[in-house]
């Protein structure tokens, strides 16, 4: 604490240019050393702690739910002064693109690859659903651990509860504080599930319960009022203080996950919005009969929770620069999906909101900033900007590690990385535009498994393509659970087929294709008249852009063959996961060998390896994928979804759902009490 700010400065620029050069040998992979004799381990020990003095701290802010228009600098009205700044003295990224929700884009920055190559391409994870992303998968923070960094995970996990090896503790976080759910009361701090209807009974049941743990214990916290953003914010701060106190040499990643602003939508204090620029957010005027789906009472709420988040990066950026770390963090804000109009975010003026494959449900707010960048950026005589080339959320997972100086092992080559890193780019300045090699020139946003119609987009060079830009994930869920419970749960393939045809057919109809140029339209705007049609239309049927559209389709098809099977199987354990069978906590609810800890009646006709395989067959099937981009083409978007459905023609056998008893847990005991 005692270094002058000039010498800081001269630190921290020294650190910035030694990572830089060393970002070829990050991207490299380095073969398994042999175990080191012990002289050699003291050796090793010795420069892993040096190499450690010289690593930054990595800070990552995720936001829920942000919505493009939910921040500062692009609406003034927003009250976030504190992320403005940080914005302004480090690179925004203005082409930031996310998965349209809250899973599925959590998992791609937490494995750093496209959710097609493991199963997560489908739907979020529901409350007492047993899924998780899948362990084989290596997590950035189990990679940033193995390079000699602390890790704390605070907030909203959303990876998988049903095991405890899916939780943070078991997924490379040395500390935990937060909840595993999807999200719930700010300050009740309970999280309810999803209805459920037990076989041979007419109503359907929820479950409630509390949901903050703090290292894979209850939190006191449950049981007080104050509001999930102060609660992650001043735990945040504590645990930076921690981390000086046990070592202030190691560095430590921290993964800040708020759980706002989804909703419920409500702030853990009205001065929020009542002494900001919130309070004065009115509906536009002359605009009675409003047509953008925003609710504007909501959105000064949203705006009050925007601002406590604020506040709370204000007060986390003040403690690290009181223990002398700013200079040496590395700081990356960004949201998870788009904004939800209803709840009082504004994407405007992008198109659409979350869940959607328009631009307002995955491009989302996001920038770089923290001392390291700031000195890295001044070491290369480069001055804050604003980065327009397209950045992935996995391309934050590789330029972290790339930051951190990670040393691939050979079983890094198992699992490639989708994600680029960005570092040499930023630190240049400038985007392609301006004369600044991009990073990536192509990227897929999400491709959904047939299950949930086929749904997605990909970019190549300047050009998008669509199917079905709102595929409706959660009506399709809904639907599809219902025509379920109707058949008791057990059904055959037929049935099971015409299920998925008939929800299909009535939440998509049929299929929507669209093509953009991004470049001349990024709001995928659509004129009936317009003079430069790549400015203002779909350029689908478009027959000057045939090529394009050819060239696009076959990328896609190419990722279609590339799919895994969806980790999704119609799966729920309901009253197996009861948080009163422990303790009132939402907990992990199944044992290591994936046993349920209740009483449990399996999968009644089919069991899981035979689900699994079938799905295989219909997501790795050339003539299936040939057939896909063929379609695509000879229809000129006017096939019909219900062909997708068709296709589950290739499952094999009989489709058995999931059969239950409810089980009651005796205290923390084995014992259970049948409910028959």
């Amino acid at each position: 604490s005692s270094e002058t700010g000039s010498a800081r400065s001269l630190r921290t620029a020294a650190m910035a240019m030694k990572v830089v050069t060393a970002a070829v040998v990050a991207g490299m992979v380095a073969a398994t050393p042999a175990i080191p004799q012990r002289s050699e381990a003291a050796a090793l020990a010795s420069k892993k702690s040096a190499e450690a003095q010289t690593k930054p701290n990595v800070v990552t802010v995720m936001i829920d739910d942000l919505g493009w228009n939910d921040v500062g600098w692009h609406d003034p009205n927003f009250y976030t002064p504190t992320m403005d700044a940080l914005a302004d003295s480090g690179v925004v990224l203005e082409r930031f693109y996310t998965a349209p929700t809250c899973t599925p884009s959590r998992s791609q920055f937490m494995t750093g690859r496209y959710n097609i190559r493991n199963g997560m391409q489908d739907s979020v994870l529901h409350s007492t659903e047993p899924r998780g992303v899948p362990l084989t998968e290596q997590f950035l923070s189990t990679k940033l651990q193995s390079s000699g960094y602390r890790t704390v995970a605070i907030g909203k996990w959303h990876m998988g509860m049903h095991q405890s090896s899916s939780l943070p503790l078991s997924r490379g976080f040395d500390r935990h504080y937060g909840i595993y759910t999807g999200g719930g009361s700010h300050t009740g701090h309970f999280s309810v599930s999803q209805s459920f209807t037990v076989r041979h009974q007419a109503e359907a049941q929820i479950w409630q319960g509390y949901n903050i743990w703090e290292d894979g214990v209850p939190s006191e916290d449950n049981y007080g009022k104050t509001h999930s953003t102060h609660l992650y914010s001043a735990k945040a701060a504590e645990y930076v203080e921690l981390f000086e106190t046990e070592d202030d040499d190691t560095p430590f990643f921290m993964y800040l996950a708020y759980q706002a602003v989804h909703d419920p939508i409500e702030v853990g204090d009205e001065k929020y919005v009542s002494q900001t620029t919130c309070g004065s957010i009115t509906a536009p005027p002359g605009k009675k009969d409003d047509t953008s789906g925003i609710d504007w009472d909501n959105r000064q709420i949203l705006c009050g929770m925007v601002a406590e988040i604020d506040d709370g990066v204000k007060n986390l950026v003040l403690k690290l620069k009181e223990l002398d770390e700013w200079d040496n963090t590395f700081m990356l804000v960004f949201s998870d999906n788009g904004g939800v109009g209803v709840h009082g975010s504004k994407n405007l003026p992008l198109r659409g909101e979350k869940a959607d494959y328009w631009e307002g449900g995955v491009r989302v707010p996001a920038f770089v900033s923290g001392g390291y960048t700031e000195g890295a950026l001044a070491a290369a005589g480069v001055s804050p900007y604003l980065n327009k080339d397209m950045v992935h959320i996995t391309d934050l997972h590789t330029t972290i590690l790339n930051v951190a100086g990670y040393q691939p092992s050979s079983s890094d080559a198992v699992k490639p990385l989708d994600g680029v890193s960005h570092l040499d780019q930023w630190i240049a300045g400038g985007s392609s535009a301006d004369g600044v090699e991009a990073a990536r020139t192509d990227l897929l946003v999400n491709i959904n498994s047939a299950l949930f119609g086929g749904s997605g987009a990909i970019h190549v060079g300047d050009y998008k393509l669509i199917v079905n830009p709102e595929p409706s994930e959660s009506r399709i869920y809904a639907k599809t659970r219902k025509a379920l419970v109707a058949k008791q749960g057990i059904l055959d393939q037929e049935d099971f087929q015409k299920i998925l045809t008939y929800v299909h057919a009535e939440v998509l109809g049929t299929a929507t294709k669209y093509l953009f140029n991004m470049a001349k339209n990024e709001f995928e705007t659509e004129e009936d008249d317009c003079e430069d049609a790549e400015a203002c239309s779909n350029l689908y049927d478009n027959e000057d852009f045939a090529e394009v559209r050819a060239t696009l389709e076959q990328k896609w098809a190419q990722y279609q063959l590339e799919s895994a099977p969806s980790t999704f199987m119609w799966a729920d354990d309901g009253p197996l996961a009861d948080p009163n069978l422990f303790g009132g906590m939402w907990d992990s609810w199944r044992d290591g060998d994936n046993t349920p800890k209740a009483q449990y009646f399996g999968m009644s006709v089919l069991d899981q390896d035979k689900f699994e395989g079938m799905t295989a067959m219909l997501h790795h099937s050339s003539d299936f994928a040939a057939s896909l981009g063929s379609s695509m083409a000879a229809t000129g978007g006017s096939g019909s979804f219900g062909v997708m459905a068709v296709a589950l023609t290739v499952f094999g056998g009989v489709i058995g759902m999931v059969s239950y008893r409810a089980g009651k847990r005796s205290g923390r005991s084995s014992n259970y009490e049948s409910l028959a």
